[in-house]
């Protein structure tokens, strides 16, 4: 098996350079590995940086308020998925289904109007080998997300890293233990010297989780649909790519 990768130029913003603060890292995943006839062609595995969690979540919430204002049912989690789909849901006011194009679009730009670097890798399941795919879930998904860190490591190898992963995911791959697999490959692999600390939160507690699903759907939709219109906006914050035989 062989991996490819793209590398991307420095970003504008300027992240954090205190080097005894943390690197805090935001973790999600869109589409499913696995070999069903129903599955996805893609898995996405997205990675993002923000350093102040503080400052996104202040411009998070500011989205959030004007969709709320707009009739935005308080009892639906706010993400890119059910945003896109509102046109089919009754409880949602009619007038954001129309506009639900322009209000990801902004959601995203203001994700990514702060200080943030995305690391992802996009993962073409019909050139993986089949035994990958029908092992244990984790196996997978923690060989890929293992790839990924250690290859976006250089990027913050001289910092203490706080890696946040959605709540599913440890639910999901409670088969392989996600945190032990990836702490050795961090040392084994990456030699990382510093503070290394992996925690798992529910998405609508934390703004970084809220903020990693909305880039992770927005590129998966351009992988698995053809749908770039979300591509270009998060292509300019991407720092690093993992590209695992996709041809786009």
């Amino acid at each position: 098996m062989t991996t490819s990768h793209s590398k991307f130029k420095a970003l504008p913003a300027q992240l954090n350079q205190n080097l005894f603060s943390p690197v805090n890292l935001y973790m999600d995943e869109s589409g499913e590995l696995g070999n069903h006839s129903n599955s996805s062609k893609y898995f996405l595995i997205c990675i993002l940086r923000a350093d102040s969690e503080k400052a996104l979540r202040k411009r998070l919430k500011k989205e959030k308020a004007a969709l709320i204002s707009a009739g935005w049912p308080k009892e639906i989690e706010i993400k890119g998925t059910s945003i896109w789909s509102s046109p089919h849901d009754p409880r949602i006011p009619r007038i954001i289904g129309e506009r639900r194009v322009e209000i990801i679009h902004g959601v995203i730009q203001s994700i990514l109007s702060g200080p943030v670097e995305v690391f992802y890798a996009v993962v073409n399941k019909a050139r993986i080998h089949e035994r990958l795919l029908r092992a244990d879930y984790g196996i997978a998904f923690n060989y890929f997300s293992g790839q990924l860190l250690c290859k976006s490591h250089k990027y913050f190898e001289n910092r203490n890293i706080d890696l946040v992963v959605d709540q599913r995911n440890k639910e999901t791959h409670h088969k392989m233990k996600f945190d032990g697999y990836i702490e050795t490959r961090m040392l084994t692999d990456c030699s990382h010297d510093h503070q290394f600390t992996i925690e798992h939160k529910e998405s609508h507690d934390v703004a970084g989780l809220q903020a990693v699903d909305f880039l992770s759907w927005g590129l998966f939709r351009w992988y698995e649909h053809d749908d770039r219109q979300f591509l270009d906006t998060i292509t300019r914050s991407v720092r690093f790519r993992d590209n695992w035989y996709s041809t786009k």
